[in-house]
């Protein structure tokens, strides 16, 4: 009981150490310079129309000595528990540039069929007894593509989320998606919360705003799901589409920033040339949000 209540104990502190480093009001950015960066989809599967997806993971240290790593990777539909100790880590060499190929694969060892996020961290608070330099930083990205197709790769940059976390009852609002003939989308959510389960409403909206769909979803602690826009019931047209997103105002907390784990989620639109048949070409759009999380 007691190594039990030293862990829960542990787990807390690492959690609202991360809290801090993610959400504190980073520029929402292709690429960003921070100590902390989160992605909140990666990808190792079968897709659509003969598609078949993988995530590549580039990082920069920013500083002038070498620093460790930590990456924890966060399953997609599944109530993950937030290791405090992120074992999977690296040394990274002064102003070292590492890529990592399939990095679900080669640095998790996942097979097929995964999809989920990933956090990626040189802060000293995250990573205990790591000793990295005071302001170590690195900058990141990654690229998700489908590699189904004999003429080439077709994919999309996945930045590090920044200002577009939303901890507020007001929408998160992305626009550009499409559902023809053509083009296919899907909508995906994370919740940031981890701790516990977050329930999310949406609706899509026509050109003229007409609603062609509307529902509620609940997504596990933190974890990120992903849904078709036809699994959301949504008609093929022409015409872009607008997605709204919002907390379910049960799970609204009052001030967000007085507590160190308020609820709150991203959420995204990918939308992909193929519905089914297409290149299989990718884009990534993050959802902005009315009121975006800034506690400073």
């Amino acid at each position: 009981m007691k190594s039990e209540s030293v862990r829960q104990l542990s787990m807390r502190i690492g959690m609202s150490a991360l809290a801090v480093a993610l959400f504190a009001g980073t520029p929402a950015s292709a690429q960003q310079i921070a100590h902390t960066q989160f992605f909140p989809i990666l990808a190792r599967t079968a897709g659509v129309g003969g598609t078949q997806w993988v995530s590549d993971l580039t990082i920069h240290n920013m500083v002038d000595a070498d620093v460790e790593v930590g990456m924890q990777f966060l399953p997609a539909d599944t109530a993950n528990v937030f290791d405090p100790s992120f074992p999977n880590r690296f040394t990274l060499a002064a102003r070292e540039t590492v890529a990592f190929d399939d990095v679900l694969n080669t640095r998790f060892g996942y097979e097929t069929d995964i999809t989920g996020a990933l956090v990626v961290t040189v802060d000293n608070q995250l990573l205990p007894g790591a000793g990295n330099p005071a302001g170590s930083e690195i900058i990141a990205t990654s690229r998700t593509y489908n590699t189904g197709d004999p003429a080439g790769t077709f994919g999309q940059t996945v930045p590090a989320t920044g200002t577009v976390i939303n901890a507020s009852p007001t929408k998160s609002i992305v626009t550009g998606a499409v559902n023809s003939t053509r083009f296919r989308s899907n909508l995906g959510a994370m919740n940031m919360t981890f701790i516990d389960s977050l329930r999310i409403k949406y609706r899509v909206l026509d050109e003229s705003g007409n609603v062609l769909a509307s529902g509620t979803k609940t997504l596990e602690p933190a974890s990120v799901s992903q849904w078709s826009f036809q699994r959301l019931g949504v008609p093929k047209q022409d015409g872009p589409l607008t997605v709204e997103v919002w907390m379910h105002p049960d799970d609204v907390l009052p001030d967000p920033c007085s507590i160190n784990f308020p609820t709150m989620f991203i959420a995204y639109v990918s939308k992909v040339d193929g519905n089914p048949d297409g290149t299989g070409d990718a884009e990534f759009i993050y959802a902005a949000p009315n009121d975006p999380y800034d506690c400073q």
